[in-house]
């Protein structure tokens, strides 16, 4: 069937936008495909980086624990490659968490003031600042440990933290200022931590 004169005009302006566009739609489509097969690419590149550094963790944390002074160095390369990643943080918790089994509390404080460093989440951030806290009140660095305290902002470990307050301002020998970090401990501990608390407040 013959086209009439409406359809061959139709025609031939499609077929001349065609020409004059048709090199800017096969750019959009290539960068639009390009796109999604770069998405595709870089969630799967990450999450094998992932896996990677997942296994890597373990085997270096497995050879850390068995002797530490002779995996020193690739610990330390382990956390240069996983700067600022949730891996180098967990790692160096472990680190300091052997170093207080090892009664080495130096060592311990240098570990968690790097993973304070390290930290970009708020959890670990708080996980880390709270038993770096902990580790200079045992080492008698009752006001670095307060100023350590300052970083823990996830409310989930308000008890521990209040506690910890108290007990450094115990030993501080300011008893009004522990009964009252004592107190704010209690308002959210659980049982177990009520009877501590406690114990602590009857023999302020």
């Amino acid at each position: 069937m013959a086209y009439t004169i409406e359809e061959e005009q139709e025609l031939s302006a499609i077929k001349a936008w065609w020409q004059e566009n048709y090199k800017f739609i096969i750019v959009c489509f290539v960068i639009a495909f390009g796109g999604v097969f770069g998405w595709n690419y870089w969630q799967s590149h990450q999450l094998q980086k992932i896996h990677n550094a997942s296994a890597e963790y373990e085997q270096v944390l497995f050879n850390y624990a068995k002797d530490p002074k002779a995996q020193e160095e690739q610990f330390s390369q382990f956390i240069k490659n996983n700067e600022k990643t949730g891996y180098a943080v967990l790692a160096l918790l472990d680190k300091a968490k052997i170093a207080v089994e090892n009664q080495d509390f130096a060592q311990a404080e240098d570990a968690l003031k790097q993973a304070v460093a390290q930290s970009t989440d708020d959890v670990l951030s708080s996980v880390s600042a709270l038993r770096l806290a902990a580790v200079q009140f045992q080492l008698g660095q009752f006001d670095p440990a307060l100023e350590s305290l300052k970083l823990v902002k996830e409310q989930a470990w308000n008890g521990a933290k209040n506690m910890l307050v108290g007990d450094i301002q115990l030993a501080k020998g300011d008893k009004d200022a522990a009964k009252s970090a004592y107190q704010q401990a209690q308002q959210n501990a659980t049982p177990l931590e009520q009877q501590l608390i406690q114990v602590r407040l009857n023999n302020l």
